[in-house]
């Protein structure tokens, strides 16, 4: 990791405007406290995503079962090559995408915590009800399931020959 600071969020704007005062959002307090929830759910999401797609791109040429380790098998190895790199390799790698999606969903959250911050400070009724849902919330709220898949299964019917 580099020392460098990171660049302004995309939502870095916004999360300003909240912060100053001058940008409100009309929500029940309960949303707020599920959309800080969700979005942390999210954002765990993400990074184990991010992990799988990084151990993708470390398995080794042999490993993958397609010929990847024989020299002579020249296409194995660039389609080896092309999934590792798709996993995390460059700037348009699984990994690197999803970690826009990470700024993003950070930044919602952030955004979405100043406005209700600036409630609370100004909203004794609304203060305590939003301290009422976060009493009641779960210490550790369940992650979320990425939906599985299964080949064949709710695919779309194949069209009959006119």
């Amino acid at each position: 990791m580099s020392d460098e600071p990171a660049p302004p969020g995309p939502l870095s704007n916004l999360i300003s405007a909240a912060h100053d005062g001058s940008l409100g959002l009309r929500i029940a307090p309960e949303e707020f406290v599920y959309i800080d929830r969700d979005c942390e759910r999210f954002k765990v999401l993400i990074r184990t995503m991010q992990k799988e797609a990084e151990a993708i791109s470390n398995i080794e040429a042999a490993q993958w079962g397609i010929g990847a380790d024989n020299p002579r098998l020249s296409s194995a190895q660039t389609l080896v090559q092309r999934f590792r790199e798709k996993g995390k390799g460059s700037d348009n790698s699984v990994h690197a995408i999803l970690e826009k999606h990470y700024r993003i969903i950070d930044d919602i959250q952030v955004l979405h915590r100043e406005i209700m911050q600036r409630y609370m400070q100004s909203d004794e009724d609304f203060a305590n009800r939003v301290n009422s849902v976060l009493a009641q919330l779960p210490k550790n709220p369940a992650p979320i399931d990425p939906a599985q898949s299964q080949p064949g299964i709710g695919q779309p019917e194949p069209l009959a020959p006119a």
